[in-house]
């Protein structure tokens, strides 16, 4: 089987493409530029711009788009460049990937999405039926991916074409970008510093690693078809704030007695991912997403 992986140069494109490589498969994959370490099945493709699939000379039996803008925690949400950004990677992107899939009759796409296309509060379990309405903060990424999902499911239709979403809970893992609450966590303990959180027992997570991910996904994209259109890529593990700064304690010998926690109990921020399609897909691979509590000494130590 034949892949070919879009966004190698991020963190879940690069994994996923050396677990395949480990695995045996044939792999091409695409950045934003190439150098020296890269393969010869490498290429560097700038997906906003369409004219530029016409050097990609890959015929894979399976396109896997793990390309994404992120969200940027130092630009507004309001601001029209950062828009630009994001819908010009995220939904122009997608939609290009598809019409060149189309164009060369390639029969089948995974995009690796996210679950933040569902507006916060999530509901208790979050479930891929839920209506989809993201604001808040990040409301432009989060659009922005919606937009991607039916865009490119809409492409996938018109032209007879399998289309997976994978919405993607939160990822870490070695080799992570630095920031977020984990890297915070993990660096204030190991500094034995005090440790301060705001609604530590009503604000939960859901970390997915990032080698259960690209197994999941790899798992995925050989199965014969996906009569759902829309999967949960979670953990399926609720962790809450309380927990994860007593875990990440434990594994750096850093007191319990550092964390300092006051809760609002008017507010709730849960993170309970329904993954009942994700364990149908994955009976009998011997694949498990959840664990954190193990896998996150790969981040701590």
């Amino acid at each position: 089987m034949t892949y070919f992986v879009i966004g190698a140069g991020g963190f879940l494109g690069s994994t996923l493409v050396k677990y395949l490589q480990q695995q045996g498969e044939e792999v091409y994959y695409s950045k934003r530029s190439v150098g020296a370490g890269d393969s010869a099945n490498a290429c560097a493709l700038n997906i906003t711009d369409a004219t530029q699939f016409t050097s990609v000379k890959a015929k894979p039996d399976v396109v896997i788009n793990c390309a994404s803008a992120l969200p940027d925690p130092y630009k507004v949400f309001n601001d029209p460049a950062y828009l630009e950004q994001l819908f010009s990677t995220n939904v122009l992107g997608g939609a290009n990937i598809m019409n060149w899939a189309a164009a060369e009759k390639i029969p089948r796409v995974i995009n690796c999405s996210t679950l933040v296309v569902v507006g916060k509060p999530w509901p208790v379990p979050l479930k891929e039926g839920e209506k989809t309405y993201p604001k808040g903060g990040h409301v432009g990424y989060s659009a922005s991916k919606l937009s991607q999902e039916l865009v490119m499911s809409s492409i996938a239709e018109a032209n007879g074409l399998s289309l997976l979403h994978l919405r993607i809970s939160a990822l870490y893992g070695p080799g992570m970008k630095a920031g977020g609450i984990l890297h915070k966590l993990i660096g204030q303990a190991a500094a034995k510093e005090n440790i301060n959180l705001t609604n530590g027992n009503r604000v939960s997570f859901d970390f997915l690693h990032v080698d259960d991910a690209v197994k999941a996904i790899a798992h995925l994209a050989k199965l014969d078809e996906w009569p759902e259109q829309v999967i949960n890529l979670a953990s399926g593990e609720e962790i809450t704030l309380m927990e994860l700064a007593e875990v990440i304690c434990e594994q750096t010998g850093c007191s319990k007695e550092k964390i300092i926690n006051k809760d609002d109990p008017h507010f709730s921020s849960r993170a309970k991912v329904d993954i009942s399609l994700l364990e149908k897909y994955l009976q009998g691979s011997g694949i498990n997403t959840g664990l954190f509590r193990q896998k996150v000494k790969s981040v701590v130590e």
